[in-house]
C-alpha cells in the first residue's frame, strides 16, 4: 500500500491559497485604480468648482414684429470672488442691504453673485444679462399666461406652447475652489448662460403697439375685454381682458372678487343686439330686404308679450332703422318670414356653437346655441332674433360675424399665433381656409346699414375723429341681478374701421356696471390704432 505524503500535500495546497489570495489582491487594485480614474475623478472635478445659480432660461414669446413679450428685460449681475481687490471694486456698484450682505459673505470667504446696475469690467470679477421670462405686468398678459415655480406654462400661451418654451438650462456663476473649498486665488470665474434658449419661441400676431392702445382704453372699464383684429386674415393684432393680473402677486389676484384671471375675450356671454346683423344678412338673402314693420313697443308671440327696448315703438321701420335704432319688434317679425333652416345654418356658419381653436392647445369656450327643432317655437325663435334667449358667444366668436360683415361675407377663424421660431427657422401658423357666411352684395348691405348706426342711430358714441367706423351697439339681459334688484347685462359695441374698405374688426365687451359706454371705449381704439398706421406710414417714407 502506497504511503499518503500528507506533507507534500499541505505544501501544495497552501500554494494554491497562497496563488489565489495574491489574485483577489491584484484586483481589487486594479479596481480601485479603475474608479479612481473615472467616478471620483469626475467628483473631484466637481468639488474643484462652486456653482450659483442665478436664474432659469425659456423661450420667448414675440408680437408680430419680433419684439419680445417675454423675455423682454433682464438683469445684470456680477460674480466676485472672495479677495480684497474684488471687494474694493464691488463696493461701489452695490447699495442698501444687498451690499452689506454681499461683503459680509466675501469677507468670510465666500463666493457672491449679486445684481448690479450696468456692466463694469474689474479684475477678476465678471458680468452678465439674465433675461426675465415675465415679471409685474405683461402686456396681454391673459393670452400669454404665466408659468410655475418649476418653469413650466399654466396658462396661455405658456402652457400651450410650454414643449417649445421649457428649458432645463440655468444661468449660473462658477468659481473655481481647491480641495477645501476655498476660492482659487487670482482666477476669474465664469458665467454659465446659453442665451440661444431664449431665441426659440412663440410669434404672436400681437401688435404691441395695438395692445397698449387697447389696455390704455380698457383701464375705463371695471370688468370686460377688447380684441382688434385684421379683416384680411382674421390675426388678432390686439386682445385685453380686465382687470389684469400681477405675475408678482398672483395669489392676492385669485382672491379678488373682480376675477382678474378669467380672460373674459374667451369666455361666453349674452351678447344681445350685436347679434342682430345675422338675423338680417338671412333676411336679406331669404328675399325680405325692404321689408317695413310697424314697432308699437311690444307684440304677442305664442303666449307671451315680447317688447322693445323702446316701450313707446319706433312707429314704421326698415332694416337700415331697425339695426341703426335696435328696434327688436322688427327682428321679431322679420325672423318668422324666413325658414328656419336658413337662420340655423347662417348662425351655425359663424362657429359659435363650439370652441374656437385661436392657437394650437388654446381653444375658447364652448358657445352655446339653440337646438335647430327648438326654432319651430316662435318664443325661441323671437328670443334668438335678438340675440337673447339660450344663446351664448364669445367676444372672439363675434369677430367671425363682423369680419364676415366687413369683408366679402366670408371670415377666417381668429388667430393669435403667426408661428414659431427655432434654430432651423420660422415654421409658419396655419390660419385655415375662409367660411363663407353671406354674400358679398348683403355684406355690402350691411356695411351700410352699420355704418348708419353710429351717424344716426344707437351708436354715435362710436364716431371717432380720425376716420369712419361701423357697428353694432348691445345691452345684453342675463337674467341674473344685483344685490340691489337691477339686472346684470353685457354691453357690447362690435363694429369695424374704415367703414368704406374696412381693415379691422374691434369688439368691447362689458361684463359689470360702467360709467362709460363700450361705444366710446370702441371710438377712442379706432383713433389710437388710427395714428399708430399713420406715424408708422410716416415712418417708412
Amino acid at each position: 500500500m502506497q504511503k499518503i505524503n500528507y506533507a507534500k500535500i499541505f505544501a501544495v495546497r497552501a500554494v494554491v491559497c497562497f496563488i489565489i489570495i495574491i489574485s483577489l489582491c491584484l484586483s481589487t487594485i486594479l479596481r480601485v485604480a479603475v474608479v479612481s480614474t473615472s467616478d471620483y475623478g469626475e467628483v473631484a472635478n466637481t468639488q474643484a468648482q462652486y456653482r450659483i445659480v442665478v436664474g432659469k432660461l425659456r423661450g420667448t414669446i414675440y408680437d408680430c414684429n419680433m419684439t419680445p413679450i417675454t423675455n423682454a428685460n433682464y438683469k445684470t449681475f456680477a460674480a466676485i470672488p472672495p479677495t480684497p481687490q474684488a471687494i474694493m471694486q464691488i463696493s461701489s456698484h452695490l447699495q442698501g442691504s444687498d451690499k452689506n450682505l454681499v461683503l459680509e459673505n466675501l469677507k468670510d470667504n465666500v463666493p457672491a453673485v449679486c445684481s448690479v446696475n450696468e456692466d463694469f469690467f474689474a479684475d477678476n470679477i465678471i458680468t452678465t444679462n439674465v433675461y426675465e421670462n415675465a415679471t409685474g405686468k405683461v402686456p396681454a398678459c391673459h393670452i400669454i399666461g404665466y408659468t410655475d415655480s418649476s418653469g413650466h406654462g399654466v396658462t396661455g400661451l405658456q402652457k400651450a406652447y410650454d414643449d417649445l418654451l421649457y428649458s432645463d438650462k440655468c444661468v449660473s456663476a462658477v468659481f473655481e475652489v481647491d480641495g477645501k473649498g476655498n476660492c482659487l486665488y487670482g482666477t476669474t470665474p465664469y458665467f454659465e448662460n446659453d442665451n440661444t434658449v431664449i431665441h426659440n419661441g412663440v410669434i404672436t400676431t400681437i401688435d404691441l403697439n395695438m395692445q397698449t392702445a387697447v389696455e390704455n382704453a380698457l383701464d375705463q372699464l371695471t370688468t370686460g375685454c377688447a380684441i382688434v383684429s385684421e379683416v384680411d386674415n382674421g390675426k388678432i393684432r390686439a386682445i385685453a381682458s380686465v382687470p389684469t393680473f400681477d405675475l408678482n402677486n398672483l395669489s392676492a389676484s385669485l382672491s379678488d372678487q373682480t376675477s382678474p384671471m378669467i380672460n373674459r375675450a374667451m369666455c361666453n356671454y349674452n351678447v344681445g343686439s350685436v347679434f342682430k346683423p345675422i338675423i338680417a344678412a338671412a333676411a336679406i338673402e331669404y328675399g325680405f330686404p325692404d321689408t317695413t314693420f310697424n314697432c308699437t313697443g311690444s307684440m304677442q308671440i305664442a303666449d307671451r308679450v315680447f317688447r322693445c327696448h323702446k316701450l313707446d315703438g319706433h312707429s314704421y321701420v326698415d332694416m337700415c332703422k331697425a339695426l341703426s335704432q335696435s328696434c327688436n319688434c322688427y327682428f321679431y317679425n322679420i325672423s318668422s318670414l324666413i325658414n328656419t333652416s336658413a337662420i340655423y345654418e347662417k348662425i351655425s356658419s359663424l362657429s359659435i356653437n363650439s370652441s374656437i381653436r385661436i392657437a394650437d392647445n388654446m381653444y375658447t369656450a364652448d358657445g352655446n346655441l339653440p337646438q335647430k327643432n327648438t326654432l319651430n317655437n316662435s318664443a325661441t325663435l323671437a328670443n334668438l332674433a335678438i340675440g337673447q334667449g339660450n344663446l351664448l358667444a364669445s367676444p372672439v366668436a363675434m369677430l367671425n360675424l363682423y369680419s364676415a360683415i366687413a369683408g366679402d361675407g366670408s371670415y377666417y377663424l381668429p388667430s393669435i399665433v403667426e408661428g414659431i421660431v427655432t434654430k432651423s427657422g420660422v415654421e409658419y401658423y396655419d390660419i385655415g381656409s375662409k367660411t363663407k357666411v353671406m354674400q358679398e352684395s348683403t355684406a355690402q348691405i350691411l356695411q351700410s346699414h352699420l355704418k348708419n348706426v353710429i351717424i344716426d342711430g344707437t351708436g354715435k358714441d362710436a364716431q371717432p375723429s380720425f376716420c369712419t367706423a361701423a357697428g353694432k351697439t348691445a345691452t345684453a339681459q342675463t337674467g341674473r341681478y344685483y344685490e340691489d334688484g337691477t339686472e346684470i347685462t353685457n354691453s357690447w359695441f362690435c363694429g369695424f374701421f374704415p367703414s368704406s374698405k374696412p381693415e379691422y374688426v374691434v369688439i368691447v365687451m362689458s361684463d359689470s356696471k360702467q360709467n362709460v359706454s363700450t361705444a366710446s371705449i370702441f371710438a377712442q381704439i379706432v383713433d389710437d390704432i388710427t395714428k399708430i398706421n399713420l406715424e408708422n406710414r410716416e415712418n417708412d417714407d
